[in-house]
C-alpha cells in the first residue's frame, strides 16, 4: 500500500521507527494515519503522526523533549541541529519545524502529499 511506503518514508526521515517499535503501534494503527484512506498521506495527516510521535517520546510530558528522551530515536547531531534556540530542549515548534522541513523533501513532486 502506498501509505505504507509513505511511513517507512516518514520514519526513516525522522529517526521515528524505534518510535514506531516502543509504542508497538499495529499496522491498522500506522495505516490509521491515513485517515481518509486514500493511498496518500497529507501534510494535515502527517501534522497529525508528528504530534503523536512528539507526545510519546515526552516521557515526562512536559511539554518539551530532551536529548535523553529523543536519544532512542536521534542521534545527538540531530537533536542539536532541531534544538534552534540552544537549549537543550526540543519545543513543539522546533519539533514541527523539523517534521514540516522532512514533509518537504519527501514530497518531491511537490504536490502536498506523500504516495
Amino acid at each position: 500500500m502506498k501509505t505504507n511506503l509513505a511511513l517507512g518514508v516518514i520514519l526513516g526521515l525522522t529517526g521515528a521507527a524505534a518510535l514506531a517499535d516502543e509504542a508497538s503501534m499495529t499496522e491498522a494503527e500506522l495505516n490509521a494515519i491515513d485517515r481518509n484512506n486514500d493511498g496518500f498521506l497529507s501534510k494535515e495527516e502527517f501534522n497529525a503522526f508528528s504530534d503523536y510521535a512528539f507526545q510519546a517520546m515526552d516521557e515526562d510530558k512536559n511539554g518539551t523533549l530532551t536529548a535523553a528522551e529523543t536519544r532512542p530515536y536521534f542521534e545527538i547531531k540531530h537533536f542539536s541541529a532541531m534544538d534552534r534556540n540552544g537549549d537543550s530542549l526540543l519545543s513543539p515548534d522546533e519539533f514541527g519545524a523539523q517534521m514540516s522541513a522532512d514533509f518537504a523533501t519527501a514530497d518531491q513532486d511537490g504536490d502536498g502529499q506523500l504516495d
